[in-house]
């Protein structure tokens, strides 16, 4: 099964949310619907910790999901 995961992070000054593709299947296919599910958090956190624009105290990762297929991301939200 294809498996996108998708975090929404939140800019601390403003009220400014987007979405982002964090990684799918295909790109990494060590990626399940259960491993998300389960291993999400901390890889969300490393992946938050090496990325070059939402690695600042900035940025927080409102939340996340594990969307089974494809997924397109709204810009804003």
């Amino acid at each position: 099964m294809f498996v996108t995961v998708v975090a929404v992070l939140c800019h601390l000054s403003a009220s400014d949310c987007t979405e982002v593709l964090v990684t799918n299947s295909s790109l990494d296919a060590g990626v399940t619907f259960q491993s998300c599910m389960i291993g999400g958090q901390a890889s969300l956190a490393q992946w938050k910790a090496n990325h070059p624009i939402y690695r600042s105290d900035d940025w927080h990762i409102d939340r996340y999901k594990c969307v089974a297929g494809r997924y397109e991301a709204r810009a804003r939200i």
